[in-house]
């Protein structure tokens, strides 16, 4: 099976003292803890409130009472603990592992942002003892790195598009076609994600859930300004309040590891784009919207699952690119014409890409340049996942798939930034 290195495993590693990893369900925590960290206790908290202990090779289920009196007996003898699903632990088990501190090495590992409110919380008992890091999904040129040895240049860089939630990969073909890899496996796909989210909000927060969900739907759908969501839910009987209140529950899904916010350039009376976190989440969302996978029906057209998919490859394109330049991804959306790829610097659009998935034609290049241009944004480029854009007059900087795969192996390897 296909292993990730993560650019996460080193902070991991390196890191000194009490730390708590937290993120979205399915990222990888334990995965990565288990890869990255030499541990001589892994306790894992059950919904049940058991603890299942991981000791030497050795499982064992015992009372989580217990599980925790052995936690603490191991850190007493300075050695390295693991609590998963720490959001599972009572509060009343907290005090008597903070007296611990600062003893042995402890890593807590929560499946919800909620767990960090807590513990930071001043009343908690573990304030000031834990050092919080946050986990999200595998970053898009850790993921490509690890594809490009397996597959050419052009599947790597969109299978790594979907292999950044690591759960999906036991269950995929990287040789294959990701396009039909959706379009075979949609229903089996919508059940995941659909019960994915499912547990985070269980995790998270219960109250709400259908208006998160749909929320969630809209995005997928390419619904991501407040005021149009605030009028549909509106319409629907789910929320009232307008673009404020649905600015609310969009900051929520930011903090619960859903929602990214993307900053916009030059785009009527938006300054703000919202949209998945999660590629993987985002196409499955749009593929029940578009065809009613939930109810029984297939995907019809395959050419849908390619557009989709390319406006997720634009996004991962954006984050590498941003990593690369030193800057903060961005995008410009009008009815003239979007830009795919804007990279920000000090508040100001200094490069922006046009993106496509095929074969770049010198009349649409030419159209892409002079558009970016007609923006303000000084530098424009172009990059084709299937080969070297044509030169155009204009355009400072032409990238290929194998000029993409090379930022992304530098990247993973050294995760330094570029100047161009």
């Amino acid at each position: 099976m296909l292993v990730v290195k993560r650019r996460e495993e080193k902070r991991l590693r390196d890191s000194k003292g009490w730390i708590l990893v937290y993120g979205r369900r399915k990222v990888g925590k334990s995965f990565l803890i288990k890869r990255a960290v030499k541990w001589d206790l892994y306790i894992t908290v059950t919904r049940s409130r058991d603890a299942i202990l991981e000791e030497e090779g050795n499982l064992l289920r015992v009372e989580l009472t217990e599980g925790i009196k052995r936690a603490v007996n191991c850190l007493k003898e300075d050695k390295t603990v693991v609590i998963d699903e720490f959001q599972r632990l009572p509060e009343f088990l907290w005090d008597e592992i903070a007296l611990l501190h600062p003893s042995g090495r402890l890593i807590l590992a929560g499946s919800s942002h909620g767990i960090v409110r807590k513990v930071l919380d001043r009343r908690s008992p573990l304030l000031g003892l834990v050092n919080p890091i946050k986990m999200g999904i595998i970053s898009y040129s850790d993921a490509v790195s690890a594809l490009s040895s397996r597959v050419n240049a052009e599947k790597a860089l969109l299978w790594g598009v979907l292999i950044r939630d690591p759960w999906i990969i036991p269950f995929s073909t990287v040789e294959s076609d990701p396009v039909l890899f959706l379009a075979d496996n949609a229903e089996q796909l919508v059940i995941s994600c659909s019960g994915l989210v499912g547990e985070v909000f269980t995790e998270e927060d219960r109250a709400l859930t259908s208006l998160y969900e749909t929320v969630l739907r809209l995005l997928a759908e390419g619904i991501w300004n407040p005021s149009e969501i605030a009028g549909i839910l509106s319409s629907r009987g789910m929320l009232e309040g307008g673009a404020p209140a649905v600015t609310g529950v969009l900051d929520k899904l930011v903090k619960m590891g859903l929602v990214d916010k993307i900053k916009l350039w030059k785009t009527r009376r938006s300054r703000v784009y919202y949209r998945h976190s999660s590629p993987l989440l985002s196409i499955a969302y749009y593929l029940d919207q578009k065809f009613g996978i939930s109810d029984g029906y297939r995907v019809k057209e395959g050419s849908v699952v390619r557009s989709v998919f390319g406006r997720e490859v634009e996004y991962c394109i954006a984050e590498m690119l941003a990593n690369e330049l030193g800057g903060i991804p961005g995008f410009h959306v009008s009815p003239e014409g979007d830009v795919d790829v804007i990279i920000f610097r000090g508040g100001k659009a200094i490069f922006g890409y046009e993106v496509k998935m095929g074969i770049i034609e010198r009349r649409e290049a030419r159209k892409a340049v002079e558009r970016v241009h007609e923006l303000g944004i000084p530098r424009a480029g172009l990059i084709s996942l299937k080969e070297k854009p044509p030169e155009i007059e204009g355009a400072f900087q032409l990238i290929g798939p194998e000029d993409l795969v090379r930022i992304a192996e530098r990247q993973s390897s050294s995760h330094f930034l570029q100047e161009i």
